[in-house]
């Protein structure tokens, strides 16, 4: 289990959660993106998460029946944190990115980083 996931107060998340959900549905939902970038069908992940298809179904609609230990459970399955899921949309390409910094160890980081920042330092190419 992400080590943040473990740090929330099992008393105060039921509500937090709701709260959460109460806002989410007008903000981009990433478990379909990341489930996507990792090429798992929805009756994959859920085989890795130990629910049925229709419990991945629902919470990447944002179902009012999802419950927060699927989101946990999914965003550990795919190297993730809870942030990420509930962030601003991202790209296939972004989760990919994403998905890539965290698996990899310090020395590719540092690589990956380094392309970060001489990527972010030059200008955009021009549109052909």
């Amino acid at each position: 289990m992400h080590q943040m996931h473990k740090e929330v107060n099992t008393l105060n998340a039921p509500r937090a959660f709701a709260s959460i959900m109460h806002h989410a549905h007008d903000a981009a939902m990433n478990l379909r993106t990341y489930r996507t970038a990792k090429r798992l069908t929805q009756q994959q992940l859920a085989e890795l998460v130990g629910v049925d298809q229709a419990t991945i179904q629902r919470a990447e609609k944002m179902h009012s029946s999802a419950r927060l230990e699927t989101y946990i459970k999914c965003a550990d399955a795919l190297g993730v944190t809870l942030s990420d899921l509930f962030s601003d949309e991202r790209t296939a390409e972004e989760a990919l990115l994403v998905i890539a910094f965290r698996s990899s160890d310090a020395s590719r980081r540092k690589v990956l980083s380094a392309l970060a920042i001489e990527a972010g330092s030059q200008p955009p190419s021009p549109a052909q």
